[in-house]
């Protein structure tokens, strides 16, 4: 018979918890004695890192000062001696050693007729607590009233003001076989579900939360070990209950209270105990939770790459938009401050500044709630989310993904002073996550923002480098200037570049070009419009490249007053400036044809 080979490979298995016998946990019930939390097998060592620092506290706030022994009796003169000795060690101490102690003073507990040290509750009924071996009370008031880990959770039931919630936790072991056969059990990440929403993603972290405040419940001190008036408490009613079954089929319930005054803590009890108690407040804060908190507030991820961070194309329409805006990225190396250019309504460069705002927040994006999930026409309706005629509507195309968004029109209040409104939340709905969210405004800038907002801010805005030749008209009169790039050597062979500007066979002095050139540059869009060009033409530039790029045509015409509208390529308007920048190209464009030096704006 041939023999079985070793297995040479590392072998794995994956198991899911069968229920657990009773006398396999440690279900300390009220009145027990703070001892540290096991680390074996937690899902999440949270709240053993809590209880062991609470432990600390209040071991190093509650030790008592040593009772007072009896001493035997000794004669006047060697206590006198004695005394003689230690005042003169005090003052050498006094006068040589630095006095670097601190404040170490400790509370000190009741004594008994016989002299033992007890300890007592706020109402100041006795309570139990742990001595060390002369009787001095080491730890009073710090409990733990359940003690497990998360691993050993199989459902957490939340009724709170908000409605109820319920968790279901599984871990699952995995067991690993060695090369020589032996066998290693180690459990893996528990996998969280909530009653209703079992298919639906939820936040990192929060069942945890829920889970280890469930698990482990530690007391920071005994408020009323009698139980009498918990109404005082928020006890009647309970702000919270948590019903938490184990998996060995042991269930507890803990009432969540009050909070307690100066953020002393929050008051609870558990089971039928009927002594009240007090915790970190943070202990017992996911029993406050919203069921809808649990799901996962991810509106759009993150990128995993630089190229993936960039918009290939965006497009932004909805009842909001009049004209739906297309967006790509600037590719137009003519234009090197533009990050972006707009094809639909119109072709123009992006705002700098507000592009940006728009265009490169679009990933990463976290909701502050989520409102409904799967959500059907009534709940839409609800929430003012209309997919057919949308307020607003997101379509961005990325390297490796890509986004629709519907938002309904943005919440907006008053505000602080009274004088007008802001704009406070967005209701926004994800067909491919089935989730609404509420969102505050500064996340969805795209449901906020306008044409107007988009339009780049500059009116002329090209690199130097890249022009050919530039043209600009003024009463019929055409002025050329041509423009070229000098490169020279010195004597170590470093190369040196500049403009050569000339008009006609004049050669302009380059500096007083630059200056005649930053003032045509200058000019900042003041408001921008739309609708057909009307009126005389004041100001034409024209500006020819030396690359492949068809050539740009900006008018000036005249309209409001001290304004003048402009054109680019074409009969619409995008806006007007003021009549300064313009006035000050046609009276200096005649002086820098002759080489005269002209000022800045």
């Amino acid at each position: 018979m041939a023999k079985k080979n070793k297995p040479t490979d590392e072998t794995k298995e994956i198991h899911i918890p069968q229920t657990t016998p009773d006398d396999e946990f440690y279900d300390n019930t009220a009145g027990t004695i703070f001892s540290a939390d096991s680390d074996a097998q937690t899902g999440s060592n949270k709240q053993a890192q809590k209880t062991t620092k609470k432990q600390q506290k209040q071991s190093a706030n509650n030790k008592a000062k040593p009772s007072k022994n009896k001493k035997p009796l000794i004669t006047t003169v060697v206590v006198i001696a004695v005394l003689a000795c230690l005042i003169g060690l005090f003052f050498l101490v006094k006068n040589v050693v630095p006095d670097n102690s601190e404040d170490n003073t400790q509370p000190t507990y009741p004594t008994d007729e016989n002299g033992e040290q007890y300890a007592t509750d706020l109402k100041g009924n006795k309570i139990n607590s742990e001595k060390d071996a002369n009787g001095n009370i080491i730890i009073a008031g710090v409990e733990e009233l359940i003690n497990h880990v998360p691993a050993d959770i199989q459902t957490v039931k939340v009724t709170n003001e908000s409605g109820t919630f319920e968790l279901s936790a599984e871990t699952p072991t995995e067991v690993t076989t060695d090369a020589d056969g032996k066998k290693t059990t180690q459990s893996l990440e528990t996998i969280y579900k909530l009653k209703g929403y079992e298919d639906a993603p939820l936040e990192t972290g929060m069942p945890d939360a829920v889970a280890n405040d469930a698990a482990a419940v530690t007391t920071t001190n005994v408020v009323d070990i009698t139980g009498a008036n918990p109404s005082e408490y928020g006890l009647d009613k309970p702000n919270a209950t948590a019903e938490v079954t184990f998996t060995n089929k042991n269930k507890r319930t803990i009432f969540v209270g009050n909070a307690a005054p100066d953020n002393a803590g929050t008051y609870i009890m558990v089971d039928g105990d009927k002594a009240i108690y007090l915790v970190d407040s943070e202990s017992v804060d996911s029993f406050l939770y919203k069921s809808m908190s649990l799901l996962d507030k991810t509106v759009t991820t993150a990128s995993d790459s630089d190229d993936g961070a960039t918009p290939k194309k965006v497009k932004i329409s909805g009842a909001n938009f009049p004209k739906a805006m297309e967006f790509v990225p600037n590719d137009d190396e003519t234009v090197s401050t533009a990050y972006y250019k707009m094809t639909e309504p119109t072709k123009c460069f992006v705002n700098v500044g507000n592009g940006s705002k728009v265009l490169e927040s679009l990933r990463s994006v976290t909701a502050n709630d989520v409102l409904a999930y799967k959500p059907d026409s009534k709940t839409l309706q609800k929430y003012k989310i209309d997919t057919e005629n949308p307020y607003a509507k997101l379509e961005a195309e990325f390297a490796d993904t890509k986004i629709l968004l519907y938002a309904a029109k943005p919440i907006e209040e008053k505000s602080d002073d009274d004088t007008g409104t802001v704009t406070t939340s967005v209701y926004v709905y994800s067909p491919e996550s089935k989730m609404i969210y509420s969102l505050t405004a500064d996340k969805v800038a795209w449901v906020t923002t306008s044409y107007e907002d988009l339009v780049f801010e500059y009116v002329i805005k090209s690199n130097l480098t890249s022009i050919k030749t530039l043209e600009i008209t003024v009463q019929d009169m055409v002025y050329a200037f041509a423009l070229s790039t000098e490169t020279t050597k010195d004597d170590n062979g470093i190369e040196t570049s500049k403009t050569v500007v000339k008009f006609g066979d004049k050669t302009i002095d380059t500096e007083k070009f630059d200056v005649f050139f930053q003032n045509l540059e200058s000019a900042i869009v003041n408001k921008v419009k739309s609708g057909k060009v009307s009126g005389d033409t004041a100001l034409t530039v024209k500006i020819n490249y030396n690359t492949d790029k068809e050539s740009d045509v900006v008018t000036f015409y005249k309209g409001d007053t001290g304004k003048y509208n402009f054109s680019l390529n074409g009969n619409n308007i995008l806006g007007d400036v003021f009549d300064t920048y313009v006035n000050k190209i046609i009276e200096d464009v005649s002086k820098i044809a002759k080489n005269e030096t002209v000022t800045s704006v």
